[in-house]
């Protein structure tokens, strides 16, 4: 993806590199739930509100990025936020791959393995096509836009933990970092997300080799550990090709044997991080 490339924003639970200040959208806090919605976890309320809130706005003029997004503006009436719609599906085998499927793809690996490292994606139809749907905020940098102001987070050890397991989720998903408007950060909790998938899931049977595995989270490395692997081809079967979806499975594998290896290197405690 080249430099005009989009930044995708995105909001979960509490909640470019192209975009100034001036023109990314103030987007308003989700309320907090109600006592009968509770129970519901905020990631699914966020879906059903891209899902089924009304559109009562599309920009279609900016053309956002290489897929040239629209910028959209959904109000149920008690809340309102914007999102990116992208269409453009150009699946493999094309050659320069770009496809909606494989946000959505991205996203719902995340919510298997129970990340949040992917910002709340959904599909749906908008003018007669069916894309992708994705939400983002304001009070943002870009990874890009950090250095460049030579923002610091409170806890730089937390903030790098936190890029660790950015890097196992590209090889993961073999998304090689083109940019770094392709890292977001909250910088009010310094929490950070990975962006943009595109053009992921290449059907490669090997790591990244200029994204090199040195440290993990406990937490990631238990759900790759314990993935059910019959639900994840079902889950993702319909937006991953049969040899997109067996690289997925042997990456899998690849990255939790780079990882024993580090540990029988380096010890445990030196690799794995909590959470």
């Amino acid at each position: 993806m080249g430099k005009s490339k989009i930044i995708w924003l995105a909001v979960l639970l509490s909640a470019g590199a192209g975009l100034g200040p001036a023109c990314r959208p103030q987007v308003a806090p989700l309320p907090s739930p109600s006592p009968s919605l509770a129970v519901v976890p905020a990631r699914e309320l966020l879906e059903g509100f891209l899902q089924r809130a009304p559109v009562t706005a599309v920009d279609k003029s900016l053309e956002l990025g290489r897929s040239g997004a629209w910028l959209v503006t959904l109000n149920d009436g008690k809340k309102k936020h914007k999102a990116l719609f992208k269409s453009v599906r150009r699946p493999r085998p094309t050659l320069m791959p770009d496809s909606y499927a494989y946000e959505l793809a991205a996203y719902e690996l995340d919510r298997i393995l129970g990340l949040g490292l992917v910002p709340v994606t959904v599909e749906r139809q908008l003018d007669g096509r069916t894309g992708s749907l994705q939400v983002f905020l304001e009070g943002v940098e870009t990874e890009k836009s950090r250095l460049r102001k030579n923002l610091q987070p409170p806890d730089l050890q937390a903030y790098q933990d936190q890029l660790e397991d950015i890097t196992l989720l590209e090889n993961l998903t073999c998304t090689p970092r083109q940019d770094l408007g392709d890292i977001l950060i909250q910088t009010d909790t310094w929490k950070v997300w990975r962006v943009d998938f595109a053009e992921a899931f290449m059907p490669s049977t090997e790591l990244l080799p200029e994204r090199l595995i040195r440290r993990a989270s406990r937490r990631f490395i238990a759900a790759l550990r314990g993935w059910d692997e019959t639900q994840v081809r079902r889950r993702l079967a319909r937006y991953l090709n049969t040899a997109e979806l067996e690289a997925l499975i042997t990456r899998r594998h690849l990255i939790l044997e780079e990882i024993d290896r580090l540990i029988r290197e380096k010890g445990e405690a030196a690799v794995l991080f909590s959470p």
